[in-house]
C-alpha cells in the first residue's frame, strides 16, 4: 500500500515474487523507476545482465542499474498488507511522522523510523505488535484514530497472499493505546465553522481531517487568513502547518480553475462572477505568494520540500517561470533533500533557464548519494538533448574540470544520451586527462550496464564503446563487455580475437566461462563444458552446458559412452533440466545402449521432467519397450510430472503401486493430530522428491517457490494443505502455461520474463528458455499447478508429518 504524509511524501511498501526475500519499503520518489523490470526492454528481474547483484532479493529491482531508484528498507520474506504514517503524539516519541506497516507473513505490525541518508533516506525497524506464536495473527491494516491510538485489522489466512484465503466468515480489531487513554470516546461533531476546521484539520486521523478541510474549503478565501496564522505559527507541529500550506494552495488551484471556468461566460452576471472569483483569487495568491520566501528558508526541510511541491501544483502548468523562480531560491539549498524536490520539479520544463538551474544543482550533487544521482536524472529524463546542449551545463557534462570529477562521473551514468558512449571510448582509449581515466574504470561495470541500456536505442555508438572497453579494460571490465558484442566483432578483429583467447585461459571451469561461450557461440569447448558440468552438477549453468553439448548429438553421445557413471549421471541431469528436443534426443538414443542401471534410472527421471520427455517414456511403455525392472521407477517419476495430461495417462498405463495410493490416508483432521518427527522430515524430503522442484538454503533445484522461510509463511495446516492439494491456491507468479510453437515445440512452465517480442519461461528442472512471440501459435494457462498431486503418497501419513514438522523450523 501508499501512504502519504502531511509533507506530501509517499512511503510504500513492495512485495516480492515468492520465496525471494525482497520485501522492501520505499520512499517513493516521484517519476522514479523502481526496478522490477528492465527500463529499455521490460524483461524480468531473472533475466541475467550486466553487473546484476549477487544477492537475489537485491539483483530483484535492478538496484545495480542506472536509472533506479534505490530501496530505502529491505525487510526479507513476508506479505506486506496495510500501511499508514503515525501524525498524532499519543504513542511513544519514536513512532511520531513514521510510517507503521502490516506484514501478515511473519505476523507483525512495524514502525519503520527514518532518517535523512543523502537526497533520500534510511529506516530501522521497531516492531509494535508481533505474534511468534498465534499464527492466527495475520494483521491486514492499521490506521490511526481520532484520539491517537491505532486500530490494526487482522484475519487469518493459512497461505497468505491472497489466493487461498481459509477464513471468510471471522475477524479482529485490535485497539492500541496507552494506559491513560484506555477508555475510547469518538468525538462525532462535525467541524463548522473556520475554526473548528482549522482544529479538524491538525487530526492525526484522516477521516477527521477530510471533514476539516471540506469546511474549510467551503469557506474559500475567508479561511486564507486563518491558514496563513497556522503556517506562520513556528511553535506549530510542522504536519499542521504543511495541511494548511497544502490546503491554501489547493484554494488557490481551485479559484484558478473557476476562473478559466467563468471567462469562457459572456453574460453580464457572468462576468461578474468571474470579477469576485478574481479577487479572491488575487487575496489568496497574495497570501501564497507573500508566505513562500519565508517557508523556502524554513528551518524544517520537510516544510521547504512542501512549499516547493505546493509551488508546482500551483504553477507548474499555467505558470512555470514562477516555479522557476521557486527553484531558484533553494539550488544552493544546504540540504540534498530540497534539492532533490527542486531537480523533480524542473522535470517538464525544457526552457534553457531550466536547464541553467539543472545544472547548478548537478554540480552540487556528492559523491555516492544515489538518490541525489536519481533526482538529477529525472529532472533531465524529457530534455537530455536540452540539457545536454545548453552552454551553461558544459561544467557537469564535460569531463575536461577534473574538480569532484566522481559525483560528475555519477551524473554521466545516469544520463540517456548517445555521446556518453563517445566519452567511456576517449577515457579508455587515453584520450582524457589520466585522472578522468581513472574515475570511468572505477565504474567499469556500472558504466557497462548503462551503455546496455543505450544500446537499445543507440547500437552503433554503444558496440564502438563496447570493443573499446574490451580492448582496454580489466579482465572482469572486458569479459562484461562481451555482453554488448557479436561474435563478428570480435572474429573480424585480430586484436580483439587475441584479448578474448588471453581472457579465456583463466575463467575455464568457471560459471563465466560457460556464459562466454554460449554469448559468443564459441565452438571447439565441448569437454571443457563437460568438465565443467561433472564438477559442478547442481549449477545453474550446467544447464546451459548441456545445452551446448546436446547440439552436437554425435558429441555428447561420446561423452556419455566414455564418462563414469558419476559424470555420465551429472551430464544425463543437466540434459534433463534443458528438456529441449536435442536434449530428449540424445538421452532417448543412449537409453538403449546404456548398461549401467543407475545410469538408466537417471534417464528417466531426467525424461520426466519434461512433457516431451515424459511422452518419450510412454511411447516406449506402449511399444512394450520399457524394460520391467524399470517400470516402477518411470511410474513414480511421471507421477510427479508437471504435465497433467502426461499423469493422467501414466496413471492408465504405468499406475503406481496400489501400497503407495491416496484412497486410504488420513483427512486433514487426523493429519494434524500426528505428531511428526522434524529431525526425520529432510529425509521425507529427498524422498518425496521435493528437491526436484524447491530450494532450500541453496540447495537443490529452482522451480518452485524457494522453502529457505516457508516456516515463518505458512502454518501446519497451511504446510499440510499446500502439500496434499497443490492446485487449491496457486501462487499468482507461478501459474503455469503451455505454449506450442510454429515448429512444433511445446514449452511448459511458469512466465519469469515477458516482452513486447519475447516470453521465457521457467521449466521444470530449473532451467528457462525464451521463445519469440512470432513463432507462438497458442498459449495456454494452466488450470492446475505445476505441483503434481499424490507426491505425499511416497512417504505415507507419518512421513507427510515429519516433512511439515521439518518445514515449519525453516524461518
Amino acid at each position: 500500500e501508499v501512504a502519504v504524509d502531511s509533507f506530501g511524501t509517499m512511503w510504500q511498501s513492495d512485495n516480492d515474487d515468492d520465496g525471494n526475500k525482497g520485501v522492501r519499503i520505499n520512499y517513493v520518489m516521484e517519476f522514479g523507476n523502481y526496478g522490477y523490470a528492465d527500463e529499455m526492454t521490460g524483461a524480468g528481474w531473472q533475466t541475467p545482465r550486466i553487473g546484476w547483484e549477487s544477492e537475489i532479493p537485491q539483483r530483484h529491482w535492478h538496484q545495480n542499474d542506472p536509472g533506479v531508484v534505490p530501496n530505502m528498507l529491505m525487510t526479507g520474506a513476508g506479505s506486506p498488507t496495510g500501511m499508514q504514517v503515525y501524525e498524532g503524539d499519543l504513542l511513544p516519541s519514536i513512532f511520531h511522522g513514521q510510517p507503521l506497516h502490516c506484514d501478515a507473513g511473519p505476523n507483525v505490525v512495524r514502525g519503520y523510523i527514518t532518517q535523512p541518508d543523502g537526497a533520500g533516506y534510511k529506516a530501522e525497524i521497531v516492531n509494535l505488535l508481533d505474534s511468534t506464536h498465534n499464527r492466527w495473527f495475520r494483521p491486514s491494516d492499521v490506521a490511526v484514530a481520532p484520539d491517537g491510538s491505532l486500530i490494526v485489522a487482522d484475519w487469518y489466512d493459512p497461505g497468505v497472499g491472497g489466493h487461498g484465503m481459509g477464513d471468510v466468515t471471522r475477524g479482529r480489531l485490535f485497539r492500541v493505546t496507552t494506559k491513560a487513554k484506555e477508555k475510547y470516546v469518538c468525538d462525532q461533531t462535525q467541524p463548522k465553522g473556520i475554526l473548528s476546521g482549522i482544529e479538524s484539520l491538525k487530526s492525526p486521523n484522516e477521516a477527521r481531517r477530510y471533514l476539516g478541510w471540506e469546511a474549510l474549503k467551503a469557506h474559500g478565501f475567508h479561511s486564507g487568513e486563518h491558514l496563513q496564522n497556522v503556517v506562520e505559527d513556528l511553535k506549530a507541529e510542522p504536519q499542521h502547518r504543511a495541511r494548511a500550506i497544502w490546503l491554501l494552495a489547493s484554494l488557490s488551484v481551485g479559484q484558478v480553475i473557476n476562473e478559466e471556468v467563468a471567462n469562457s461566460k459572456m453574460s453580464l452576471d457572468e462576468k461578474r462572477v468571474a470579477q469576485a472569483i478574481r479577487a479572491s483569487l488575487t487575496t489568496l495568491s497574495e497570501v501564497f505568494a507573500k508566505l513562500l520566501p519565508s517557508l523556502l528558508t524554513d528551518d524544517d526541510p520537510n516544510i521547504r520540500i512542501t512549499a516547493i511541491r505546493a509551488a508546482r501544483q500551483l504553477w507548474q502548468q499555467r505558470q512555470p517561470e514562477k516555479l522557476r523562480e521557486v527553484i531558484a531560491k533553494v539550488v544552493t539549498d544546504k540540504s540534498p533533500a530540497v534539492r532533490r524536490e527542486a531537480a523533480i520539479a524542473l522535470r517538464f520544463d525544457g526552457s534553457n533557464e531550466a536547464s541553467t538551474l539543472w545544472s547548478k544543482l548537478g554540480l552540487q550533487h556528492h559523491q555516492g548519494d544515489k538518490w541525489s544521482v536519481e533526482a538529477i536524472g529525472i529532472g533531465a529524463d524529457n530534455f537530455w538533448p536540452e540539457r545536454v546542449e545548453s552552454s551553461d551545463n558544459e561544467e557537469i557534462l564535460s569531463l575536461a574540470e577534473k574538480t569532484e570529477l566522481e559525483p560528475r562521473v555519477e551524473v554521466l551514468l545516469r544520463s540517456r544520451f548517445p555521446e556518453v558512449a563517445e566519452m567511456m571510448t576517449a577515457a579508455y582509449r587515453g584520450e582524457e586527462d589520466e585522472a578522468v581515466v581513472i574515475a570511468v574504470k572505477r565504474h567499469g561495470i556500472e558504466s557497462l550496464r548503462m551503455l546496455q541500456l543505450l544500446s537499445h536505442k543507440y547500437p552503433a555508438e554503444v558496440s564502438k564503446a563496447a570493443l573499446t572497453i574490451f580492448l582496454k579494460a580489466d579482465a572482469e571490465t572486458a569479459l562484461a563487455a562481451t555482453a554488448l558484442l557479436d561474435r563478428n566483432a570480435i572474429a573480424s578483429n585480430p586484436e580483439a580475437k587475441a584479448r578474448l583467447d588471453a581472457l579465456l585461459k583463466p575463467v575455464i571451469g568457471k560459471p563465466e566461462f560457460v556464459a562466454l561461450v554460449e554469448r559468443l557461440n564459441l565452438t571447439g569447448f565441448e569437454k571443457e563444458l563437460f568438465d565443467f558440468i561433472s564438477a559442478n552438477p547442481n549449477a545453474p549453468e550446467s544447464v546451459n552446458a548441456a545445452r551446448l553439448i546436446a547440439a552436437n548429438r554425435d558429441g555428447a553421445l561420446r561423452f556419455l559412452k566414455d564418462a563414469d557413471a558419476k559424470s555420465a549421471k551429472a551430464l544425463v541431469a543437466a540434459l534433463g533440466r534443458v528438456s529441449d528436443r536435442a536434449a530428449v534426443a540424445v538421452m532417448n538414443q543412449h537409453f538403449w545402449p546404456e548398461k549401467r542401471e543407475d545410469v538408466r534410472r537417471e534417464i528417466i527421471n531426467a525424461l520426466a521432467l519434461s512433457n516431451e520427455g515424459g511422452r518419450v517414456i510412454l511411447k516406449w511403455q506402449s511399444e512394450g519397450k520399457l524394460p520391467p525392472e524399470l517400470k516402477d521407477q518411470a511410474a513414480l517419476a511421471l507421477s510427479r510430472s508437471t504435465d497433467a495430461g502426461i499423469r493422467d495417462q501414466a496413471s492408465k498405463e504405468l499406475p503406481l503401486p496400489a501400497a503407495q495410493g491416496l484412497a486410504n490416508f488420513p483427512k486433514l483432521p487426523e493429519l494434524m493430530k500426528l505428531k511428526g518427527d522434524a529431525s526425520k522430515g529432510q529425509a521425507m524430503f529427498l524422498q518425496a522428491g521435493c528437491v526436484a522442484c524447491h530450494r532450500v538454503k541453496g540447495q537443490f533445484i529452482d522451480f518452485g517457490p524457494d522453502l529457505t522461510q516457508i516456516g515463518a509463511k505458512l502454518s501446519q495446516d497451511g504446510l499440510f494443505t499446500a502439500i496434499l492439494y497443490p492446485s487449491a491456491a496457486i501462487e499468482h507468479s507461478f501459474v503455469g502455461q503451455n505454449v506450442t510453437t510454429k515448429e512444433g515445440q511445446m514449452v511448459m512452465g511458469y512466465v519469469i520474463s515477458e516482452t513486447d517480442t519475447e516470453l521465457t519461461l521457467r521449466m521444470a528442472g530449473g532451467a528457462s528458455t525464451t521463445v519469440k512471440k512470432v513463432s507462438v501459435v497458442r498459449r495456454e494457462k494452466l488450470k492446475d499447478s505445476l505441483m503434481p498431486p499424490g507426491l505425499a503418497a511416497t512417504i505415507g501419513a507419518q512421513g507427510l508429518a515429519d516433512l511439515v514438522a521439518w518445514l515449519l523450523t525453516l524461518k
